[in-house]
């Protein structure tokens, strides 16, 4: 689950659209000739496992921010799709965007806390694939493992089994442990990115956690929101307390956000906090 939209903003470059959006109808086109010749029901199987691509796609990215929130993190974005926004919209307060050509996604989650880090980051990176293979159960507990695995004449089985094997595929595509290649760099699957939350050197999910609660400080900083700069504070001290870099970003930050108050105000607006002496005290200079 890469941090960082692997393909940002961008339109389309050259030819990209027509052959891409081409190549979809033609593969659309392709697979109805093959249904409409010697027509059976089985046929439809391939077209229902290409039309469930796409909301498979936005299901695996839910799957992640969902997990992120239930273990306490932020969510910055959900984008399903690559190139220009098609729709953006919000979802429970998280900006989402469906872009124009539905081959990936990703989610850009904010760890604010250090607690379980590891866990957590595993938890998240396997919680898309864990939603997909979610669906599958619930179509097999809805319909039957019989009927899920038998051939049939039924076109609505055959839908389920479509979509069923279809996210069958993404999840053993998504948990193969490997690295992708993107023009911004190497990202890697869901699968190798979980085995690296537990190997990778705890000061770099550390700094993680630090660059979301300083981009988190100077957004409610700018905006003078001062009590919601002042809880911020609170948590990237308890966070990370011995960060040098991070306790700069919070009185930057707080600095920030009362510079347009009183002295008293400002007192009044930091009293009772939980923030350190220290903090505190270089605040009053």
């Amino acid at each position: 689950m890469p941090h960082y939209d692997p393909a940002p903003h961008r339109e389309a470059r050259g030819n990209e659209r027509w052959m891409l959006l081409g190549a979809f109808f033609l593969g659309l086109g392709a697979l109805v000739a093959i249904v409409l010749e010697d027509y059976e029901p089985a046929k439809l199987a391939p077209v229902f496992m290409l039309l469930a691509w796409f909301p498979l796609i936005a299901l695996h990215e839910l799957g992640h921010a969902a997990m992120a929130r239930l273990v306490g993190w932020e969510v910055d974005a959900i984008v399903v799709g690559f190139g220009g926004v098609a729709f953006a919209f919000e979802l429970f307060g998280v900006p989402m965007a469906i872009k124009m050509y539905p081959l990936g996604g990703f989610v850009r989650p904010a760890p604010l806390d250090t607690r379980s880090l590891r866990l957590k980051s595993a938890l998240v990176y396997l919680a898309g694939p864990l939603a997909e293979l979610s669906l599958v159960l619930l179509l097999t507990l809805a319909l039957g493992f019989d009927t899920m695995t038998t051939r049939t004449e039924a076109v609505g089985v055959i839908a389920a089994q479509g979509v069923a094997v279809a996210a069958l595929l993404s999840v053993v595509t998504n948990l193969v442990p490997r690295r992708i290649d993107t023009e911004r760099g190497v990202s890697m699957t869901d699968g190798l990115g979980a085995i690296f939350s537990f190997l990778r050197p705890r000061a770099e999910l550390e700094v993680q956690v630090r660059d979301a609660l300083a981009d988190r400080l100077a957004h409610h900083a700018d905006l003078r929101e001062v009590g919601r700069t002042v809880a911020m504070a609170e948590r990237a001290c308890a966070a990370l307390p011995q960060d040098a870099h991070l306790r700069s970003a919070v009185v930057r930050a707080l600095r920030d956000a009362t510079r347009e108050l009183a002295p008293e105000a400002r007192a009044t607006a930091l009293e009772g906090s939980a923030l350190p002496a220290s903090i505190v005290a270089r605040l009053g200079r």
